[in-house]
């Protein structure tokens, strides 16, 4: 019944138009072209099983000019203020026009992105075992709800210019900031407040993250590369084929000089048109890997783009990489992670002046670790049976074993995927409400067994 409420929310979208629409003849089709300015706003009713119910405001704003690039656009701005029921906040501004600098294409963003609640479950995916009872209040084992996570705002500030290489190709260069405050979650209710140990913590006092990046710190970044770009719309793309090759250079000064890093990445989408643009095959690879320097632990959970579409980005888990799958659950240096999707148009209409289409989409994602992190298995037993024989120690306390935690003959780079479907609604092309239900293909991957999303966008 929730479910069903949230969505009937979510769809009572207020569609608002600046300049007065031409009106249409009887020649007109329903996708007669947009003009001038024109709002799509939703009362920030949204829901994502790693982050809870999201409740705010959020708008998205276009200019279409004359019409004439319809449903490509001039301006696009993109406004939301919003926080969950899991803690996870969003303030975001963000601004990309194709007309402040000439011929070049401009995207600003400023976000504060505070998660009082992160998801933390351990390095290189399943080299850490994962243990649902530990944190399901009520079953035999529990600890405390917040085992799996830890504290993790983010401010971000970015500036980023495309120019034209040729009618296909581009260069991106771009300038930000990554602000990181890292910590322990603080729990409120007496009982956990009693057995307050998190899993973050437990890396902590095993050196499994060092003192000088434990809590965090400011990375001001530079990143360049090049494109290929041959859709026919970003947002709802019908044909075509994207690629992109980009380093990230992330500064680091004082007690973090040692993560000084650079970073590689590249990214392949292609669409297929099967039935016209009535149903379409999609199919992306992504590819992230610390290259040089070493990178503290909190950036390498960020998957670096050259357009953010999304709040924020996370490396392998949760609704921008492998749906079904928890949030971070895969954590490592390095990751590639890829999509099938079919994507479908059942029903269009217009109404209050505005173009509609109702789609449906299922999916396939997977994703594998491509560098690891070098922990020594050796090393790491005499810090943990030293605990072990420290009958103050929580370890000792709570009649904790190595294994509990770490399955060094686990394969870190076997393949975590999901599969699910979705729906959407979609106004004048470019603004789609979304709605997704994935499921993991490993246990190990998410304690719901499934996760459930409710959002803005394609997932690419």
């Amino acid at each position: 019944m929730r479910k069903i409420l949230l969505l009937t929310l979510l769809m009572v979208c207020v569609s608002l138009q600046a300049n007065n629409p031409k009106k249409e003849t009887q020649n007109d089709s329903l996708q007669a072209h947009k003009k001038g300015w024109n709002i799509g706003a939703v009362p920030g009713i949204t829901y994502d099983n790693d982050k809870g119910l999201t409740y705010g405001l959020t708008a998205n704003i276009f200019n279409y000019g004359n019409g004439e690039d319809y449903p490509n656009y001039r301006h696009f701005v993109y406004a939301e203020g919003s926080y969950s029921t899991k803690k996870v906040g969003t303030y975001r501004l963000f601004f990309e026009s194709d007309n402040v600098i000439r011929n070049h294409k401009l995207c600003a963003d400023f976000s504060y992105l505070p998660d009082a609640m992160n998801d933390f479950y351990g390095f290189n995916g399943g080299q850490s075992v994962y243990h649902r009872e530990w944190e399901e209040k009520g079953a035999e084992g529990f600890l405390n709800h917040a085992f799996y996570r830890h504290k993790s705002n983010l401010l971000r500030v970015a500036a980023d210019i495309r120019g034209r290489i040729s009618s296909e190709f581009y260069y991106y260069s771009g300038i930000g900031l990554l602000g990181y405050e890292e910590g322990r979650v603080h729990l409120s209710s007496a009982y956990d407040t009693e057995n307050q140990m998190e899993l973050f913590e437990l890396y902590r006092q095993w050196g499994l993250i060092s003192d000088a990046e434990q809590f965090g710190g400011k990375h001001p970044y530079f990143h360049a590369g090049l494109s290929y770009d041959t859709r026919n719309q970003r947002v709802n793309t019908v044909h075509g084929c994207y690629f992109d090759v980009f380093v990230t250079y992330n500064a680091a000064f004082g007690k973090l000089k040692e993560f000084n890093n650079l970073k590689l990445n590249f990214d392949f989408m292609k669409f297929f048109p099967l039935l016209s643009d009535r149903l379409i095959m999609t199919l992306r690879f992504s590819m992230q890997n610390t290259i040089a320097g070493r990178s503290p632990y909190y950036l390498d959970t960020y998957h670096n783009v050259l357009y953010i579409d999304h709040n924020r980005y996370y490396a392998l888990g949760g609704a921008t990489s492998i749906r079904g799958v928890m949030r971070d659950r895969v954590w490592a240096p390095g990751f590639a992670f890829s999509t099938v999707e079919m994507r479908s148009k059942v029903l269009r209409f217009d109404f209050v002046n505005q173009h509609f289409y109702i789609g449906v989409n299922c999916f396939l994602d997977c994703g594998v670790i491509t560098r690891q992190y070098d922990i020594d298995e050796v090393s790491l037993r005499q810090v943990f049976d030293s605990q072990l024989l420290d009958p103050g120690s929580w370890i000792a306390k709570n009649g904790k074993v190595f294994e509990d935690f770490f399955d060094f003959g686990k394969n870190s780079h076997s393949v975590h995927a999901g599969a699910g479907a979705g729906v959407k609604l979609a106004m004048n092309e470019n603004f789609v409400l979304s709605v997704e239900w994935g499921m993991p293909f490993s246990e190990q991957d998410n304690y719901n067994k499934a996760n459930f999303y409710i959002g803005m966008g394609y997932s690419f």
